[in-house]
């Protein structure tokens, strides 16, 4: 009996394990569901929709937000130049809980004086997480500058980058329209040149007149013409302007300037403490003037200082050098900006 009731036991575990060896493994979940940051690339330029969309194999995304990024360029100085190519390397945005995503334009050279006005390329169309943005980066691989003299200049631009802080939203399954403005400045009587972003004429609610359609040439030259007379006649204006106007908004370093070591900006507007400037310090903000106009910052371990100090009304500029193999120390310097309208 005993027997009987080992051989039974022994076919029943036999039996068991027959059974238990016909189901599948488990795995655990695929990690980087919650990654911070991503990297894509865009669409083509012409006769795309927005990347992340219908695929080779007819899979679509959940998702199809998508931005349609376009690059422009504000006046200003842009009428000395006969050419001012950029060559944009990547685009990165930053969510409003901190997530940054940044998208390839595989290199892309734009010729900022045929982007004036209202006129704009599109670098791309990138797909994008529907939600609240407030940071876009735009990196810069290379500047060329050619005046219309044929001379070429070295156009500035701090840390190979321009940026702008503005918020603006994209809706589920929506596809928004938004332009990166620049432009060029000229650094006082120094002949230097800085390549700077426009907050102002940056959005997802401005006018865009896309130039990548051949169909509009024409249109174009016609409008652009128009507002190079229109430009010439607001130069001839601007340089009727005294003195008193140019300098309204004045910008002085307290004592000497030393790499690595912290330094006092001393801001005044119309002979007044200027409170509430912004300050930036080599292409990145360090934060505001207090209510005598002053704001103390580290100064960076660089061969170059540029101190770039904004309001509404207007905008000034310090540059200072440090030869190398000294002891780090550049003397102070004034700059005097330009009176604005509220604007750039």
């Amino acid at each position: 009996m005993s027997r009987y009731a080992a051989v039974c036991l022994a076919v029943a575990l036999l039996l068991a394990g027959c059974v238990g060896g016909q189901g599948g493994t488990t795995t655990s979940p695929a990690p980087g569901d919650a990654e911070t940051t991503t990297v894509a690339e865009t669409t083509e330029v012409a006769g795309t929709t927005a990347g992340g969309g219908a695929t080779g194999g007819g899979e679509t995304t959940s998702d199809a937000s998508a931005v349609n990024f376009y690059l422009s360029d504000e006046r200003n100085a842009m009428g000395d130049f006969e050419h001012l190519n950029v060559t944009v390397s990547k685009v990165g945005m930053k969510r409003a809980d901190g997530k940054w995503t940044n998208y390839d334009v595989d290199n892309r050279t734009v010729d900022l004086t045929t982007l004036t006005g209202a006129n704009a390329t599109r670098l791309g169309t990138f797909d994008a997480s529907n939600g609240t943005y407030d940071t876009v980066f735009v990196h810069i691989a290379e500047v060329n500058g050619t005046l219309t003299n044929g001379e070429q200049v070295r156009v500035k631009l701090p840390s190979q980058k321009l940026q702008i802080h503005q918020s603006f939203t994209v809706g589920a399954n929506q596809s928004v329209d938004y332009v990166f403005d620049t432009s060029v400045f000229k650094a006082g009587k120094s002949g230097k040149y800085i390549l700077k972003p426009v907050i102002s004429e940056s959005g997802t609610d401005k006018k865009i007149e896309s130039v990548d359609d051949e169909d509009d040439k024409n249109e174009r030259e016609e409008r652009e013409g128009d507002e190079d007379a229109k430009d010439d006649e607001k130069a001839e204006k601007d340089d009727e302007t005294t003195a008193d106007d140019e300098a309204a908004l004045n910008a002085t370093f307290v004592g000497n300037v030393t790499r690595g070591e912290n330094a006092t900006v001393s801001v005044a507007q119309n002979g007044s403490a200027a409170a509430n400037a912004t300050v930036a310090v080599n292409g990145e903000t360090v934060g505001r003037t207090a209510a005598d106009g002053t704001l103390t910052f580290a100064v960076p371990d660089a061969d170059e200082l540029e101190v770039e100090i904004e309001t509404e009304n207007g905008s000034a500029k310090l540059e200072t050098e440090f030869e190398s193999g000294d002891d780090g120390t550049g003397s102070g310097e004034t700059g005097n900006g330009e009176r604005g309208d509220g604007g750039n």
